[in-house]
């Protein structure tokens, strides 16, 4: 009997001295690891946000290759979420509380056997040399003072992964071709266009005067074009050189079969293959600006280099259709 009572003794000092330990560690779990990725912000914001996006480089999507997930309809918008079942990683639920575009990705994060929520932050600050720096926090649930001796266990663990999983992210995003890595708005696609051979005219005029301008050339190229049975295979297309209020360099021009030979102020070229930024506007021709303006921003925020010029090719005929369906596909090549 005295040895029971001396192992249950032994037993009760051990269970104490835990406990005492454990009321001194820390109730709650606070990560922050960071990286250097050489890309611009939205291009890792887009993996950040897309949950989808997270079996390229999470670690513990990674560690279980029979993982169960289930995602929202909507991805990369508040309320957006991921559900996860998993035998090795556990299961839970993350879901974006709160959003910043480009700069702050914050979630909340519920693990099943575990009380209360925890939370989770990106912070992206892009600098100058087009490097963005990415911190990764973690503020765990707080737990009741027995508890706190798993928080000391668990926090390298955690650390050790959100460490690899900023490595997996940086080489992921910086071995994609460049191209793939960009954030493309709706209505603007990146592609390739060929050589196209053309008929036109440089000339210039005012912001006011394009509209008669354009008419006055088209119609000099329609009767060139007529009276030396040149073929006409799409519809006309305007080159922008210059544009403000009180100038406007332009060239109006009409793809040929073949590359013609010009003759007095009519020119017979080609327009250059290559790499461009295309957006397509449907209404009244007087309000496209509006799509320049996002291919511009778009070019912009991602370091696009673009030429000092682009086009504009007139889909339909204003004429035959309603103003709402009016198509005009515009063309920014890049360096």
């Amino acid at each position: 009997m005295k040895i029971v009572k001396w192992v249950i003794l032994v037993l009760l000092v051990i269970i104490g001295a835990l406990l005492i330990f454990s009321a001194t560690q820390p109730n709650q779990i606070k990560v922050q690891e960071s990286i250097m990725i050489n890309a611009p912000s939205p291009v890792i914001y887009d993996e950040i946000v897309d949950f989808k996006a997270w079996n390229n480089w999470s670690a513990w999507n990674q560690m279980d290759t029979n993982m169960i997930n289930e995602y929202s309809k909507e991805t990369g918008k508040v309320g957006s979420f991921s559900e996860w079942k998993s035998k090795i990683a556990g299961d839970g639920r993350q879901e974006i509380i709160e959003l910043v575009l480009h700069e702050y990705v914050k979630t909340k994060l519920e693990f099943n056997g575990w009380d209360g929520l925890s939370y989770s932050e990106f912070i992206l600050i892009e600098g100058d040399d087009g490097q963005t720096e990415v911190k990764w926090t973690f503020t765990g649930t707080e737990t009741p003072f027995y508890m706190n001796l798993m928080n000391t266990f668990m926090k390298p663990m955690l650390k050790k992964n959100y460490t690899k999983s900023l490595i997996n992210l940086k080489d992921y995003i910086e071995n994609k071709p460049v191209l793939e890595q960009l954030s493309i708005p709706e209505g603007i696609e990146l592609m390739e266009v060929n050589t196209q051979a053309i008929i036109s005219i440089l000339d210039s005029t005012t912001s006011e005067g394009v509209g008669n301008k354009l008419t006055e050339l088209f119609t000099e190229l329609s009767i060139f074009a007529a009276t030396q049975n040149i073929e006409i295979v799409d519809m006309p297309l305007t080159i922008y050189y210059h544009f403000s209020a009180n100038r406007v360099v332009l060239e109006a021009a009409m793809p040929t079969a073949n590359l013609e030979k010009g003759e007095g102020r009519v020119l017979a070229k080609e327009l250059p293959s290559g790499k461009v930024v295309k957006g397509i506007f449907y209404g009244d021709y007087d309000a496209s600006g509006s799509m320049h303006d996002k291919i511009y921003k778009f070019c912009k925020e991602n370091k696009l280099a673009m030429k000092q010029m682009c086009w504009e090719v007139y889909a339909n005929d204003p004429a035959s259709v309603d103003s709402a369906e009016v198509e005009t596909h515009i063309y920014y090549p890049l360096n």
